[in-house]
């Protein structure tokens, strides 16, 4: 067995595929983080003081291995122009579409202050305080928001993307569309690693089986997931790639797009998911977050269990264990801690 590791050195590992002392533990925590806060989440995820002390507190009681650090799904979205709906309780929504007609993409273009929109400023300013504070104590994931296909929702709404999607006359302009979020995409995730932070992460989470069928996937969305992909790579940078749902159909696609890490959701199938990455990519999942906020202390640890002799035990490389989306504000911590002392070789 490999002498005990750093959590940043236990992750690094992993990812790449290296011999590991024990499967690293991540948490997807920012609504227990606004939860525990007190605050109304509307005004916890706009304060970058609060989210970082937050989040350290987490990994204080926790003591998990990575942190991967967000404040929603609307940054982007608020930053070209949609409306976004701030919560008491719940992650801030992209409300209003950016684009009212498709062809007016044809004349729309990312603004010169979009670092100044709120959401995207205060994440910004989260991971600069997070990576100050723990350099490579622990493993820091700056999430990048949704990746292009899902952004490109948000702005045009989903109803009419998925029209036109099936529209030949409209396909330019999908695909202008598309090319503008990879863009903002790019600019993100290129953002986020000149802050420090050595890996990002893009949530593609309407891109997925679920909601378009697999040929749609590697027309409309894998391409420019990779495009992504590539920006963070030519920048000496790591990414991870979530899509929510069951992935199952299209796990041997998305592991050949080259991200460092897949973030698998709870309804993919795992046993062909471990096949299909082997030696190409890492796993990040795939306890159910629904089970976690639920379920028994006894059934976490039978889901745990079930999930660590799927990948080969405790001291398996290629995976890193967490929830499959993100935990609910009100996880009881009981259950966190068992899935974090899970991996603890005695």
């Amino acid at each position: 067995m490999k002498e005990y590791m750093s959590s940043y050195e236990r992750c690094l590992a992993a990812i790449g595929l290296q011999e590991v002392d024990r499967i690293p533990t991540d948490l997807h925590d920012f609504l227990m983080c606004a939860e525990d806060s007190g605050m109304d989440f509307g005004q916890f995820v706009l304060d970058d003081g609060k989210m970082a002390e937050m989040q350290i507190k987490m990994w204080e009681e926790f003591g998990h291995d990575m942190l991967l650090i967000e404040n929603g799904t609307a940054a982007l979205a608020q930053a070209l122009g949609c409306g976004v709906v701030y919560r008491k309780k719940g992650a801030p929504v992209a409300h209003t579409t950016a684009i009212k007609k498709l062809e007016d993409i044809r004349d729309m273009e990312i603004p010169q202050n979009i670092w100044d929109s709120p959401l995207l400023n205060a994440q910004i300013l989260t991971v600069q305080r997070l990576v100050q504070h723990f350099g490579k104590e622990v493993f820091l994931i700056g999430r990048g928001d949704q990746g292009a296909f899902s952004l490109a929702s948000q702005l045009y709404g989903m109803d009419r993307l998925l029209e036109d999607l099936m529209d030949e006359e409209a396909k330019e302009d999908v695909h202008r569309l598309l090319d503008l979020c990879t863009e903002a995409c790019v600019q993100y995730h290129e953002k986020l690693l000149s802050l420090g932070v050595p890996m990002t992460s893009m949530g593609d989470s309407t891109a997925g089986p679920d909601v378009i069928s697999p040929a749609m996937y590697e027309t409309f969305a894998a391409p420019y997931e990779k495009r992504v992909i590539d920006a963070v790579h030519a920048k000496g940078g790591m990414i991870s790639l979530h899509i929510c749902g069951n992935a199952t159909k299209i796990i041997d696609k998305m592991c050949n797009l080259g991200a460092d890490i897949l973030e698998i959701d709870q309804k993919t199938d795992l046993e062909a998911a471990v096949r299909e990455s082997r030696g190409k990519c890492a796993l990040l999942g795939q306890i159910n977050p629904v089970l976690l906020s639920n379920g028994t202390q006894q059934e976490v640890t039978e889901a745990v269990e079930r999930t660590l002799e799927t990948v080969g035990g405790k001291t398996s490389t290629g995976f890193i264990l967490g929830p499959g989306c993100a935990l609910g504000g009100d996880t009881p911590k009981e259950n966190v801690h068992i899935l974090v002392n899970s991996v603890q070789i005695i």
